[in-house]
């Protein structure tokens, strides 16, 4: 039996509250996460986060990993908005989940194994109370705070898309933010896109098509 390899962890960036994380795995299992997800009404991100909150550490990396997708498998994605809005993709069928950063892709992938596998009832953990595992209780605050922060933002910047689409200057602000007088520079103009699409890009949780074509439409219209 060949050794384990270590699990290396990404390194966040300075001030990174969170971040995507791809997760490369077969089409099926992709399937089996999405609808445990939809059946017991979470994100697939929240089953990770429980899994990862609840379940000992040396739990999770030593559980099986699912794996990358063979070779051979692919998937054709579309592009749905950004200048190559209509291209087809081949890529590696994955799981997309938004957490803190500084976690590892074959410890998400493990994480989310094991709540199918824990659900079908086909393996048993024995569960840590978070109270008594030191930092877990701070990272339980820090992931309660993003969401907290997470609530905030969606609820401040879901503007209502213009029925007609972003023809003039005032409705590209609109849509940014910024009321219609604003005068707000080019570097405060990329920043407020940029965290937008962040959340509204639809490979996000919180990913609304016809949102991110408009704010595209407003990027476009200001040329940033």
């Amino acid at each position: 039996m060949s050794a384990q390899r270590p699990i290396r962890k990404a390194v966040p960036r300075t001030g990174e509250r969170s971040r995507t994380y791809a997760i490369p795995c077969s089409a099926g299992f992709r399937d089996q996460v999405t609808e445990l997800a939809q059946q017991r009404g979470v994100s697939i991100a929240d089953l990770a986060r429980a899994i990862l909150l609840t379940v000992p550490e040396a739990t999770v990396n030593a559980a099986p990993d699912p794996g990358e997708p063979p070779a051979h498998e692919r998937e054709e994605v579309t592009l749905l908005s950004g200048a190559s809005k209509g291209r087809v993709l081949r890529r590696k069928p994955r799981l997309q989940v938004r957490l803190q950063p500084g976690l590892a892709v074959v410890q998400l992938r493990r994480a989310l194994g094991l709540a199918v596998a824990m659900a079908r009832g086909d393996h048993v953990v024995a569960l840590e109370a978070p109270a008594a595992r030191g930092k877990q209780a701070d990272r339980i605050k820090a992931l309660e705070e993003e969401l907290e922060r997470l609530r905030l933002m969606l609820s401040a910047v879901a503007f209502e898309p213009l029925k007609d689409g972003v023809r003039t200057r005032m409705q590209a602000l609109y849509v940014l933010g910024f009321p219609a007088d604003a005068q707000p520079d080019a570097r405060a103009l990329k920043a407020r896109y940029r965290m937008l699409a962040m959340i509204f890009h639809p490979d996000s949780p919180q990913g609304d098509t016809l949102r991110m074509g408009q704010l595209n439409a407003a990027r476009d219209l200001l040329r940033l």
